[in-house]
């Protein structure tokens, strides 16, 4: 028997084995061929000196040690804990889960009402500063008047930037709180479906 033939022929008798530990035992039984071959020794008496296929492969086999394998336990015995650890933990995680979930909710809401008031107060500020401006220009006081036509025309220029800004704000939190829905409700539905299939 030719190497090639040999050594095809030993992979596919340890075929059984990992890649990795297969590759080891082939490479061994070639180099040890090709020591042979390089003492002078013809090729195929070269082969037939290191043993038959089917006997090196019931060696390497024979001294592997049995590997057991352990019964695959069902998910259920891990559901049930993970349902007695979230039953009998409620009094801790439901309180801070609750106060995490209010406190990001009055933030978001204390945000929006100041960023909404301060559009309010600069819109006011503006009108009002035109207001006063003609008031100011029919009683004669001019310096005043330009100076409230100037910090009205500030007012509103700051009312129209913050309004784009306000509007983009409150459709971002809008989308997220419609994607925190649709999210909730997949996975109440993912949950029913779970267990309509127990059932």
């Amino acid at each position: 028997m030719k190497k090639k033939e040999f050594l095809d022929a030993l992979s596919r008798g340890l075929s059984s084995l990992p890649k990795r530990e297969r590759d080891e035992r082939v490479n061994f039984y070639r180099e040890m061929i090709d020591d042979r071959i390089e003492e002078g020794i013809p090729e195929e008496e070269a082969v037939a000196g290191v043993g038959t296929v089917d006997g090196i492969v019931s060696q390497i086999l024979s001294e592997r040690p049995a590997v057991v394998k352990e019964p695959r336990r069902s998910g259920a015995g891990g559901k049930v804990g993970l349902i007695l650890l979230l039953v009998l933990g409620f009094p801790v995680w439901f309180p801070l889960l609750l106060a995490l979930f209010v406190s990001i909710v009055s933030a978001l809401f204390s945000f929006f009402v100041a960023l909404w008031s301060v559009e309010l107060s600069l819109a006011a500020g503006a009108v009002g500063g035109v207001g006063s401006f003609f008031v100011l220009l029919f009683t004669g006081q001019f310096a005043p008047a330009f100076f409230t036509l100037g910090a009205a025309l500030v007012s509103g220029g700051l009312a129209i930037l913050l309004f784009f800004g306000a509007v983009a704000a409150t459709k971002a939190l809008g989308r997220g709180i419609a994607q925190v829905a649709r999210t909730l409700f997949g996975w109440m539905k993912r949950k029913e479906k779970n267990n309509d299939e127990v059932a």
